[in-house]
């Protein structure tokens, strides 16, 4: 019986010739982000991205002797397109792997972890929870979105010289206090949060107690696979 790679399971095989390619169909939620991570200690497995006739969608971003992952892929970009793993190793080495399927979910889910894992840190510090605010969330996703467009990350200013009060302002938002975090690299929620806890500034923002609403933004690269973060904390009016 031929294995469909999901998020509620692993799968587990072996490359048993050198130069062999093992394609692994892909079932994914059709709004759902995601990557896929081999591992196969010491036999330097390499996985890709594809579409079932071999055109490419997403290489390997990070490899090393025991595993491989792809860049994230945004739904997007891929439509109703069917999609596979391609597993190899490198140097003709065989051995056997575990392929996993690394579901980031929704946009809205996306959302609603980084939110989770910051009132989590803000609650260790004695901090009120951060509500999620739409607009707040508009101005933090517009952000995100120009770094994607415009292919790299642009810290706290925008493009066109517009700053992260500029931002919130167009979004309407009505404000009396705000701040800003800004990230990439981070394939995870849990990861950003905490990136942003080990360096002094993101920390300061994230545990600010002059702000009660909360608004994040996501956006993947499409030539990288690279993530784009934004968190917009402010105090309405």
């Amino acid at each position: 019986m031929a294995f469909t790679l999901s998020s509620r399971g692993s799968f587990r095989d072996s490359i048993s010739t050198g130069g062999e390619q093992l394609l692994v169909p892909i079932d994914i939620e059709p709004d759902h982000h995601f990557s896929i991570q081999v591992k196969a200690r010491g036999d330097w497995p390499l996985v890709s991205i594809a579409t079932p006739s071999g055109a490419a969608v997403q290489e390997a971003s990070s490899y090393g002797s025991d595993q491989a992952r792809t860049g994230l892929i945004d739904p997007g970009r891929i439509g109703d397109q069917s999609l596979v793993a391609n597993v190899s190793m490198q140097g003709g080495r065989t051995g056997r792997f575990k392929l996993t399927l690394l579901d980031l979910g929704s946009l809205d889910d996306i959302r609603d972890e980084v939110i989770r894992f910051t009132n989590k840190r803000r609650r260790k510090h004695g901090l009120d929870r951060l509500a999620g605010d739409t607009l707040l969330h508009q101005a933090a996703q517009g952000h995100a979105d120009e770094m994607d467009a415009v292919g790299r990350y642009l810290g706290h200013d925008s493009a066109d010289g517009r700053d992260p009060g500029d931002r919130i302002d167009e979004a309407g938002y009505s404000w009396r206090a705000y701040r800003e975090n800004v990230a990439t690299g981070q394939p995870t929620a849990k990861q950003v949060v905490k990136a942003w806890m080990r360096s002094p500034g993101h920390r300061d923002n994230l545990l600010s107690d002059n702000v009660s609403e909360i608004g994040i933004g996501f956006a993947i690269d499409d030539e990288s696979g690279s993530p784009y973060w934004v968190q917009k904390f402010a105090a309405p009016l």
